[in-house]
């Protein structure tokens, strides 16, 4: 009996000892899966830092080339301005100095013309009072008669 018990207690620690080295084995799998596991979250960590920070220095790039285009535009479109500007002012200029010109004409002609009606009046005051100087005479002396007239019936 003793043997008995004895062999079934072995019996029992065989199968404990078996289990051991199973649990033994799961374990090692458990830690293995946990190994590999953390690893491949490592890399997926990795691969989204690495997306990441490439993202971000895309983005200052274009943010640097965006800057850049717009000062490139921006000082091309103060050139335009400034050119046109110049332009418009050369055309001004150019035209205020045909105004002038034109101004200057006009005034010289504008006192040819007061001239010529100051001449035109005179001539025609002198025409007038020669075409009147002998019906004025002939009337100065109608008056003159008739006032003797008058004074000899008086």
């Amino acid at each position: 009996m003793y043997e008995a018990v004895k062999q079934k207690d072995n019996e029992k620690l065989v199968g404990l000892k078996s289990q051991m080295g199973e649990m033994g084995k799961d374990y090692e799998e458990m830690i293995r899966a946990r190994e590999e596991a953390r690893k491949q979250l490592e890399a997926k960590f990795e691969d989204v830092h690495r997306r990441l920070q490439e993202n971000r220095e895309f983005t200052v790039a274009e943010g640097k080339r965006v800057n850049d285009t717009l000062r490139a535009f921006q000082v091309t479109f103060e050139t335009q301005l400034k050119e046109t500007e110049e332009e418009i002012l050369a055309e001004i200029e150019g035209r205020k100095k045909r105004v002038r010109e034109e101004l200057v004409k006009i005034g010289e002609r504008l006192e040819k013309l007061d001239k010529g009606l100051e001449e035109e009046r005179e001539a025609r005051l002198r025409d007038t009072d020669e075409k009147l100087k002998p019906i004025h005479e002939n009337l100065e002396g109608i008056l003159s008669f008739m006032n003797r007239a008058h004074c000899y019936t008086c």
